[in-house]
């Protein structure tokens, strides 16, 4: 048992809808909010100059156990904590010991912590508070703005220079949440941008784990991963096969696409810090640390395939895609990628 089959169980985030016993304009899976609160762990961080590979392994520890349990109404969370304050981390405990049976334990120990910054904190519930408000316009969320605003407060002093931060990282990653990929194709199991995003950023994460990489390519690997599709919250979803029809195209993609990150980031002067990022957003996959990238979004490209193919859709295309990719995706010398590939093999087909 390894990494193929929690990296299929990822897969749940795209399914697992946030804010389930209400009515929503707008849903987020699991998978949306996780990338959506890492981005903005990742502005903060930066701007204090503190490494993300602890927020990423914080909040891998806070999502995993989800895999198991599915999501749970912030109201029924709360009220609950207030008869029993212990009882979640039972819960999270036991979900664990589900998960160690399924996959190794080691291989979610690597990738984890139970360690955090009140930065991710801060980060966890302002994503919240945000998707409850853009819902709250329609709907009525006054009850969850209420008391995520009453968590949030106590962060607010601590973090007033960059206050606005969160909420400029939101809108932005709100434009890849509205952006579903395959576009043109029927599919049972929908995933955005936003949410292939956090997955490619995991499994970049694991390799670079597995590699042994050191502590300065582990955070080129994910911030490259996390900002490999950012430009598409501009210029919207340009697929490689357009890109790749001339090498003119797909140079001046790369030229615009560094264009409208620069201009974004001077627009909002309380992200000038990431100016220094807009290659990791143009051009994520260049050099060894964007190969590992380029390895992890291909590699979140055939779970997709996988779950359509799981899921009953009959859609000659995933599978055609599933097996090429497969082929490529063995050409990857660093690590066997093949035995991950096989155990996700094993459990579709």
């Amino acid at each position: 048992m390894g990494y193929g089959k929690l990296i299929f169980m990822l897969g749940n985030l795209f399914t697992i809808q946030r804010w389930n016993n209400k009515p929503a304009i707008v849903k987020f899976s699991e998978a949306d909010n996780a990338y959506t609160t890492l981005l903005i762990s990742f502005a903060l961080r930066d701007y204090y100059k503190l490494d993300i590979e602890p927020s990423l392994k914080w909040r891998l520890n806070r999502i995993l156990p989800k895999l198991v349990l599915s999501d749970v109404s912030l109201e029924l969370k709360e009220r609950i904590e207030r008869l029993s304050p212990d009882v979640w981390e039972k819960v999270r405990e036991k979900a664990f010991l589900e998960l160690y049976n399924i996959v190794d334990q080691s291989s979610i120990t690597n990738i984890t912590s139970e360690e955090f910054d009140p930065i991710d904190k801060f980060s966890d519930i302002s994503t919240s508070l945000f998707e409850a408000k853009v819902n709250g316009k329609v709907f009525d969320f006054s009850k969850p703005i209420k008391e995520l605003e009453e968590k949030l407060h106590p962060y607010l002093k601590n973090f007033s220079e960059v206050s606005d931060i969160p909420k400029l990282i939101f809108s932005i990653a709100l434009n890849m949440i509205s952006m579903t990929r395959w576009n043109r194709m029927y599919r049972n199991i929908k995933s955005t941008v936003a949410g292939h995003s956090f997955v490619v950023t995991t499994i970049a994460y694991i390799i670079s784990v597995q590699l042994g990489l050191s502590k300065d390519k582990k955070e080129e690997v994910i911030k490259k991963a996390l900002l490999h599709d950012l430009p598409e919250a501009f210029t919207g979803d340009v697929i490689t096969p357009t890109k790749k029809k001339t090498p003119e195209l797909d140079s001046l993609v790369s030229l615009v696409e560094k264009q409208m990150f620069n201009e974004w980031v001077k627009e909002n002067k309380s992200l000038s810090h990431l100016e220094k990022y807009e290659d990791f957003a143009a051009e994520p996959f260049s050099g060894d640390t964007g190969k590992i990238v380029r390895t992890a979004d291909l590699f979140a490209a055939l779970l997709e395939c996988a779950l359509e193919i799981f899921s009953g859709n009959k859609e000659k295309l995933f599978q055609s895609v599933f097996f090429d990719l497969k082929k490529t995706l063995k050409k990857f010398k660093e690590i066997d990628l093949g035995q991950w590939i096989d155990e996700i093999e094993e459990i579709v087909f």
